[in-house]
């Protein structure tokens, strides 16, 4: 016990204090040492716990420090309390000494005696309530975790009543999705394969490929080991559909990393294509590479490339899964919540519409392109296509259909709650031949 919560103390360490990416940062430690199920499953609700909710442990907080302390004593109280408030089945003494462990051996015996102090303080009071907060945004903000600005942004475009559920949304694990390899094994023979290996898994209703497990660990079953499954998110693998392959068209997939969605189209390509799969970041085409490599995908070449230059060549289709806020993804990686602000946000905005501008010449008469994001924040979204569009007559919407409702739309954005999946923007366009 005193290892895994040393262990989710440092990795709170590493991504509050130091930016590491919590997702990458929990699969590495996971990795590295060898935890029991139980142990793996406390140490990841945790960490993940605590990032999500830090505004509200803060909150909870406050009123028990009388002095100023570090911020790493601060850290270590938050995931105290984390425990405390959201874990029924740890007992409070456990809490309360094993955080006075890690803070002597960290600063001594007197930062032991503060936390400890605090600890039983807190525990043995009424904690403040939140109703009582009577600003609504403040309010809202304390609640979910979520800064107020962004609860702002929120409800100019979708109303202040489902900008709360969005927020409460992103408190809650995503369900874990798979996309079958359908070049290699089907859907139906993959399914009985994971139930064999001890998984429980269901076929979601919108994408045959995609399958749910709703009980077991994917990534220890022989499928995904051998490539024949992948782990993607069902918004994520909206977008690759939506590209409306067909045989013999030349992709460039021009922000290509990790690789999910390129490998999704050469699946559904299965060698009767060409993908040209593109990142600005030299040690992620090293990634997107070894996901080809291990589903064995035909027809696939990834290459380091900044998307706003240009490059030679015509395309049939082209995917611009743009870099973004990524607040669409709050429940894979919650820390994006507090590090993201609305000058970061414009200046991704002059990033996406560099982007378009700059690969739309690549785009054959006639050809089409899909514009997505992981982000549910309308300025990078609906605006960013419609200013594209206004300044580039020559372009148009190619409207599809809307997966829940059949409605025929021209963008889609979902939202966490729609499908129990990530915040996701996706639309397409043709260059008029």
């Amino acid at each position: 016990m005193v290892q895994v919560r040393a262990l989710s103390f440092q990795t709170l360490e590493d991504v509050l204090k130091d930016g590491a990416y919590s997702n990458l940062k929990i699969n590495e430690v996971l990795s590295k040492n060898n935890l029991s199920q139980a142990d793996k499953g406390l140490y990841t609700e945790i960490v993940y716990g605590t990032i999500k909710r830090k505004l509200t442990l803060n909150y909870y907080l406050k009123p028990f420090v009388k002095t100023k302390i570090k911020g790493w004593v601060r850290r270590l109280l938050w995931m105290s309390i984390y425990q405390y408030v959201y874990l029924d089945k740890v007992p409070t003494h456990a809490i309360i000494n094993e955080a006075v462990d890690i803070a002597k051996k960290r600063g001594g015996a007197q930062t032991g005696n503060t936390v400890n102090a605090i600890l039983r303080q807190l525990t043995s009071q009424a904690l403040p309530k939140i109703d009582d907060i009577r600003d609504k945004y403040e309010r809202a903000s304390i609640r979910y975790s979520i800064p107020v600005w962004i609860i702002k942004h929120w409800e100019t475009h979708y109303g202040f009543e489902v900008a709360e559920t969005i927020a409460e949304q992103m408190l809650h694990p995503v369900s874990q999705t798979v996309r079958v390899n359908t070049t290699r094994i089907t859907v139906e023979d993959a399914m009985t394969q994971l139930e064999a290996e001890g998984l429980k898994v269901q076929q979601d209703p919108h994408i045959k490929v995609c399958l749910h497990v709703l009980q077991g660990v994917v990534v220890q079953s022989t499928l995904f080991k051998e490539g024949l499954v992948s782990i993607q998110d069902k918004s994520s693998m909206f977008v690759s559909l939506l590209m409306d392959l067909k045989s013999g068209d030349d992709v460039l997939d021009s922000c290509s990393a990790p690789g999910g969605k390129t490998c999704h189209m050469a699946e559904i390509l299965d060698g009767k294509g060409h993908i040209i799969a593109h990142d600005i970041h030299e040690h992620k085409i090293q990634l997107i590479q070894h996901n080809i490599d291990k589903l064995q995908l035909k027809k696939v070449v990834a290459s380091q490339h900044d998307a706003t230059k240009p490059i030679e060549g015509q395309f049939d289709k082209i995917l611009v899964d743009a870099p973004c806020s990524g607040l669409g993804v709050l429940r894979h990686k919650p820390e994006i919540k507090y590090t993201m602000t609305p000058e970061k946000v414009e200046q991704l905005v002059q990033l996406q519409l560099k982007i378009l501008k700059n690969v739309t010449q690549n785009l054959k008469p006639g050809g089409q392109l899909v514009y997505s994001t992981c982000t549910i924040e309308q300025m990078e979204n609906e605006n960013v296509i419609y200013t594209f569009l206004k300044a580039h007559p020559d372009f148009e919407f190619v409207p599809f259909t809307h997966p829940k409702t059949n409605e025929s739309i021209k963008t889609l954005q979902i939202l966490p709650q729609d499908f129990n999946s990530d915040g996701f923007f996706m639309t397409r366009i043709k260059k008029k031949g």
